[in-house]
């Protein structure tokens, strides 16, 4: 995979300490600021990410603000709508507010919308939006949501009229948040609810996922990175006395009110209401569009996720044949990129396969391993999600697009692979396992090697078993000696005599 890392040097990379005198846009201190990185010597524009010690917020030294109202670019609209939309995250945020339907919704930098369109469809409440971006416009033709295509203007939002405002993604482009905030806070009412996500300052380290940076960063547009202590500064100088923030993966997600917060704090309930929500949309689009491919995939995916097997097959039921109609695919057999598609333009790979096929195959897979499907009649399927998928990974790579799921998505189908093999005790098992780099979100190898030494054991290949918690550094699944060089060649032997046994059974 290419190095997406921007150019650019961390501030403990850079020839001598950078001190600016520079006051905080949010918490106004004006002491000396030190940097947290900045542009490589020669770079056009410079720029310089500083740090606030006061409040704890990062901002650029520049704080212009570009046009938002400018020609855009969703870029490829069938990506976007397909698999860069990000529906799960904001509509997950949404799903935790406790509001009764008919609850009025405001939604600031609504973007295409799909939040806006989850309060409406999905919450029963009553919303409207505001963006002046491109993608808005696409998004209130093909969701027929009432959005103003402006920026913000809060001599449109009566005092005490709105029971829930949404901003997300939007402070991260405010030089003066805490004004905008307070605006937030007169359109509500007394138990109003603010809800507010923005990339999180405190992820920006060098172990952080390179794409998960480059979309930090965003350099030229975005002004102000705020840390968890700082957007609950901000949200309470704003006036909101009850606030919750939470650092979710590189994202921040703060909560405010002038009442105290009712939020659902249950995953599954949260969870669930996603589900049914993207479901309900899939279904409802006649006849399958790019958009349909998004909701439905997501849904496949997310109904897989909480093991809701019965909506699984709802969705399932319709986007099968809609994949063999549109795209000639039939996921339960696709083995291959489908022709064309590793030489096709990015904007002409979605008249071949969907953006979204990764989670769709991967959704499918597990789909039918619930139904009762061996592991070992699978394995083919969760091989032929890397195979089939390397086009779409290798175009979204060449346009420097940051899709984690997708990349993901990959990572979990080369660890079912060694699942696979451990479950049918195969030796190939070990050099599968070195294969396998640490997850893109930096966890889950350590769990992967845990439970492949597990089940080793349980298919009685105790010696397998035994390279690998010795390679991974794992204590062993029986005895902490077990480890050692003797015990280990008695493993060896024990399990050659029970492979020779069962050979001589069959």
């Amino acid at each position: 995979m290419a190095d997406q890392r921007p150019s650019f040097l961390w501030a403990e990379e850079a020839s001598a300490r950078i001190d600016l005198n520079q006051d905080c846009p949010t918490c106004g201190n004006a002491a000396a600021k030190t940097a947290i990185c900045l542009s490589v010597p020669g770079a056009v524009p410079p720029w310089c990410l500083l740090g606030c010690s006061a409040c704890g917020c990062g901002f650029y030294d520049d704080q212009s603000i570009p046009d938002y109202g400018a020609p855009d670019l969703i870029g490829s609209t069938a990506y976007y709508l397909q698999q860069g939309m990000g529906v799960a995250m904001s509509a997950g945020v949404l799903a935790r507010i406790r509001k009764p339907p008919g609850a009025s919704y405001v939604e600031i930098g609504c973007g295409f919308g799909l939040a806006l369109d989850m309060a409406v469809h999905a919450m029963g409440w009553v919303g409207r939006g505001m963006d002046p971006a491109a993608q808005a416009a696409v998004g209130r033709d093909l969701l027929g949501l009432d959005i103003d295509l402006a920026y913000f203007d809060p001599t449109t939002v009566a005092d005490a009229s709105c029971d829930i405002v949404m901003a997300s993604e939007v402070l991260e482009h405010l030089p003066a948040p805490v004004p905008f905030l307070r605006e937030i806070r007169r359109g509500l009412k007394a138990d109003g609810v603010v809800v507010v996500t923005t990339p999180d300052v405190g992820a920006l380290h060098p172990p952080i996922d390179k794409r998960a940076l480059t979309a930090t960063l965003s350099v030229g547009l975005h002004v102000i990175l705020h840390s968890a202590a700082s957007l609950e500064w901000a949200l309470r100088e704003a006036g909101f006395a009850h606030v919750r923030v939470q650092s979710v993966e590189w994202q921040l997600i703060g909560f405010g009110s002038s009442a105290p917060l009712d939020l659902r704090e249950d995953d599954e309930d949260t969870h669930q209401i996603v589900t049914r929500y993207l479901a309900d949309r899939a279904q409802a689009r006649i006849p399958p569009d790019d958009l349909y491919f998004g909701y439905a995939g997501r849904a496949l995916f997310e109904a897989g996720r909480i093991m809701d097997w019965t909506t699984a097959e709802r969705v399932w039921s319709k986007l099968d044949p809609a994949l063999r109609e549109r795209y000639g695919i039939s996921v339960d057999e696709i083995t291959a990129p489908p022709p064309g598609s590793e030489a096709a333009p990015f904007e002409e790979l979605a008249t071949i396969m969907p953006f979204n096929l990764a989670p769709i195959m991967l959704a499918r897979a597990y789909q039918r391993l619930a139904a009762g499907v061996s592991r070992s009649a699978l394995r083919p399927r969760f091989a032929a999600i890397r195979a089939v998928c390397a086009p779409i990974w290798a175009a979204l790579s060449r346009h420097n697009l940051g899709d984690g799921l997708t990349e993901q998505i990959l990572w979990l189908a080369q660890t079912e692979e060694v699942l696979c093999a451990a479950y049918a005790g195969c030796a190939e098992v070990v050099p599968m396992m070195s294969a396998v780099p640490e997850s893109p979100r930096g966890v889950g190898l350590h769990a992967l090697q845990a439970r492949t030494v597990v089940t080793l054991m349980n298919m009685e290949r105790p010696y397998l078993a035994s390279v690998i918690a010795r390679r991974a550094g794992l204590s062993h699944a029986r005895r902490p000696g077990d480890l050692s060089l003797p015990n280990r060649m008695k493993a060896y032997l024990y399990e050659q005599s029970y492979r020779l046994r069962q050979m001589l059974r069959a």
